[in-house]
């Protein structure tokens, strides 16, 4: 079971933890899961997250058809990412007459560095009926070999699919988010459980279920819909304020075309600020930055209660992240502020980190290409 690299965050969990993933997890599927609150939807996927000192990252189980019964492959989601990389072309090619199924385009390397085949064919995803949903025509990263296999469950919608060009590996192939290649259930919406049945108390690994990625046929009432920024290899909006407890800063100020990264995995919130509105001043609760900030330059962290706006131009969203109430983990960290973040990607901006999920419905909408926001409760 490879334990997948995000693109946008450092990983929760490494392959170290692999033992203790797989024997948490086993003891998961002997629990009965807490219906989703969203019944509307069409389908609910469930998910399955993954956490540690506070951060945490969501996992899906999917299948190839022709696969024996409970032949699942468990998958990072990662809005970070817009594509599909499963860890093992051997798995296709165990399945009998495989190629009257599955066609291999060509072969390339996926984004993280695996050789791999690009296959196109259809693939299934666990739901809580029991039967899988199938997505048909599906292009996706079959890895062939490496050191260390990639699982990623791209979700992030970029526009165009081939943006940057860092979608198309191979002359005349473009690929999608795999969700988007489904003709009826355009609209994603991610439902992660109450934080407290997310997080351990004192921040060890936990895995946990009674998270759901929910599928609709029609767009959802009470969100916030705002068009994403054309031309991104990442998803995102445009960030337009941030105020740390009650003081209103200037960031994102004179930056160019600053970016806000929707990422529904990770920990905290953290920008690149290169002008120093907010990573050189004095903040209250300031804490110890995390040991990923040694690849970053001058940075401040604080676990105050802090205030986003994003937007599109014409609408916008605000809601606060406030961690006071939330388990111990959670508490610790809300955002990291530094004048170069290595993980913004070379990015002017921000990553809205895994901890905006925990506060709000985050909805993609694959045939539109919005992002939609709706508050909840953590």
């Amino acid at each position: 079971m490879p334990l997948s690299r995000p693109s946008l965050h450092p990983p929760v969990v490494d392959n170290s933890h692999e033992a203790a993933v797989v024997a948490q997890r086993a003891a998961l599927a002997t629990k009965a899961r807490a219906a989703p609150t969203t019944a509307a939807a069409t389908i609910n996927v469930p998910l399955t997250t993954i956490s540690m000192s506070g951060n945490f990252d969501s996992y899906i189980d999917i299948a190839f058809v022709g696969q024996p019964s409970g032949s699942w492959t468990m998958l990072m989601v990662d809005s970070g990412n817009s594509m599909l990389i499963v860890p093992y072309m051997e798995a296709i090619e165990a399945i009998p007459n495989w190629e009257q199924t599955y066609t291999i385009l060509g072969q390339a390397n996926e984004p993280w560095g695996c050789p791999a085949n690009v296959v196109q064919g259809p693939i299934q995803i666990a739901t809580s009926t029991g039967t899988p949903y199938t997505v048909n025509g599906c292009i996706f990263y079959a890895c062939t070999g490496g050191t260390q296999r990639t699982a990623n469950f791209g979700a992030g919608c970029v526009n165009p699919w081939s943006a940057n060009g860092w979608n198309t590996p191979l002359h005349g192939v473009t690929m999608q988010a795999p969700l988007s290649y489904g003709t009826a259930l355009l609209f994603a919406e991610f439902e992660y459980a109450a934080a407290a049945s997310m997080f351990d108390p004192a921040g060890a690994l936990l895995v946990a279920g009674g998270s759901w990625l929910n599928l609709y046929s029609a767009w959802p009432p009470g969100y916030t819909t705002l068009q994403m920024i054309p031309n991104l290899e990442w998803m995102s909006l445009i960030p337009q304020a941030l105020t740390i407890g009650t003081a209103k800063t200037g960031w994102p100020g004179s930056v160019n075309s600053p970016i806000a990264m929707v990422d529904t995995g990770g920990g905290p919130a953290f920008l690149t600020d290169p002008n120093g509105y907010v990573w050189s001043g004095n903040w209250p609760d300031a804490v110890t930055c995390p040991t990923w900030t040694s690849t970053s330059t001058n940075c401040n962290c604080i676990s105050d209660a802090i205030t986003l706006k994003l937007g599109d131009g014409h609408h916008s969203w605000t809601y606060t992240i406030d961690t006071s109430s939330l388990p111990p983990p959670v508490q610790g960290l809300t955002t990291v502020m530094c004048q170069l973040n290595w993980y913004m990607m070379g990015q002017q901006g921000m990553n809205i980190g895994g901890i905006s999920a925990l506060f709000n419905y985050i909805l993609i909408d694959y045939e539109d290409r919005k992002v939609g926001f709706k508050a909840r409760t953590a």
